[in-house]
C-alpha cells in the first residue's frame, strides 16, 4: 500500500518554492509515489478523543507561479495518515498551543509525527536553548525592565528578542545609553507584562549565523547566514544571504550534547542556530536551510528526512 503523507502547514499558495524546506519535502514524497496531502493546522478537530482533519490531496512540481494543484478532498482521523509533517511557522501562539494539544491524541504507534507535538510544546525555540547555559553567551529572560536594563549596562551591546517569533522579527540591537532602551523594552514586554531573551551581542554575526540542520540528532547539513551590511538580523527572510560552510568539531560537540534530549522527545528534524562558536537558539516548529544547503554542498537533505522518517514508521505496529 502506498504511503500516505499530511503535510500541515502555513497556505501553500504564499510559499517561496525557491526557498521553502517543506515544499522539497512534500516533492521527495511525491517522487517516491507517496499520496501527498496538505493542510493549514486549523483545519484539525478532535471528535471525541480522535483527531481528525478536513485536508486535500495535493501534487507540487517546481514551477514558480504554478507550484501546485490540489486533489480530492478527504475528511479522515489523523492516525489514518503514515506520517504527520507539523511545519506550521511561529508565532507560538495560542492557536499554535491548541494544534499541538489535538495532535497529541494521534497514535503514535500508527503515525510517525514530524516533530511530535509534545517536543514542540516543551521545546520553545528561544529557552530551550538554556537547558545547556555552558554553550551560549550570557543570555537573560526578563519581563521586568528594570533587570533588563541593568543586563544591558553590564554587557553594553545585547540583542534583544521576542520568545514567540520567527524569521527576525522583533529582534533589536541595543547598546547602553541608548535613549531608544526605554521604548523599546516597553514595546517587546507590553510594558512589562511579557518576558523576553536578552543575550549578549556576538560580533561574530557579521560573519554569520550558522543554521545547522539536524536529523535525528546528527547533524545532516549547514549554511551560513550571513545578514546585509545594515543589518544585525542574518535570517534569509529579511535578507541575509546564504554561503557555504563546515560543520566544525564545535559544531559537533553541540549537536552531541543536544542529540540525547532531542530523540528522547521525539524531535526527529531541527535547526540550530550558531554564532561564534555559540548556541542561540534550537528550531523545533518548521526548520529551514534545506534548499540552501543543497545548492551549497549538493546534498538532498530531504531524502534522508524520508528515508528516516521511513524507517520510524518501518518500527511501527501495523
Amino acid at each position: 500500500m502506498s504511503r500516505r503523507y499530511l503535510f500541515l502547514m502555513d497556505p501553500i499558495e504564499r510559499i517561496d518554492i525557491r526557498g521553502d524546506s517543506t515544499f522539497v519535502l512534500m516533492l521527495e514524497a511525491q517522487a517516491r509515489g507517496f499520496e501527498v496531502f496538505y493542510a493549514h493546522p486549523r483545519a484539525l478537530r478532535q471528535v471525541g478523543s480522535t483527531p481528525w482533519i478536513t485536508t486535500n490531496a495535493v501534487s507540487v512540481q517546481y514551477e514558480v507561479g504554478n507550484h501546485f494543484q490540489l486533489g480530492k478532498v478527504v475528511d479522515e482521523p489523523v492516525c489514518a495518515f503514515d506520517a504527520v509533517f507539523m511545519r506550521k511557522d511561529p508565532p507560538f501562539d495560542v492557536p499554535f498551543l491548541t494544534y499541538t494539544w489535538l495532535l497529541d491524541r494521534v497514535d503514535r504507534a500508527r503515525t510517525v509525527l514530524v516533530n511530535d507535538p509534545q517536543g514542540i510544546r516543551d521545546f520553545n525555540e528561544k529557552l530551550s536553548a538554556l537547558r545547556w547555559p555552558e554553550l551560549m553567551p550570557p543570555t537573560l529572560v526578563a519581563a521586568e525592565r528594570k533587570a533588563l536594563r541593568q543586563f544591558i549596562d553590564e554587557h553594553q551591546e545585547v540583542i534583544v528578542k521576542p520568545l514567540d517569533g520567527a524569521g527576525g522579527s522583533g529582534i533589536v540591537l541595543l547598546r547602553a545609553g541608548d535613549r531608544n532602551i526605554g521604548s523599546v523594552l516597553d514595546i517587546l514586554t507590553q510594558e512589562g507584562q511579557v518576558h523576553i531573551e536578552a543575550q549578549v551581542y556576538l560580533p561574530e554575526v557579521s560573519q554569520g549565523d550558522k543554521r545547522l540542520l539536524l536529523l535525528d540528532g546528527e547533524p545532516i547539513g549547514a549554511v551560513m547566514r550571513v545578514p546585509a551590511e545594515n543589518d544585525v538580523r542574518a535570517n534569509m527572510h529579511v535578507g541575509g544571504r546564504a554561503e557555504k560552510t563546515l560543520v566544525s568539531e564545535r559544531d559537533r560537540l553541540i549537536a552531541e550534547e543536544l542529540s540525547k534530549e532531542l530523540k528522547s522527545r521525539g524531535l526527529l528534524f531541527v535547526g540550530i542556530d550558531i554564532i561564534g562558536g555559540y548556541l542561540t537558539e534550537v528550531n523545533v516548529t518548521s526548520p529551514t536551510g534545506i534548499q540552501e544547503a543543497n545548492r551549497l554542498d549538493a546534498l538532498k537533505i530531504e531524502s534522508a528526512i524520508i528515508d528516516k522518517v521511513e524507517q520510524k514508521r518501518s518500527l511501527l505496529n501495523g
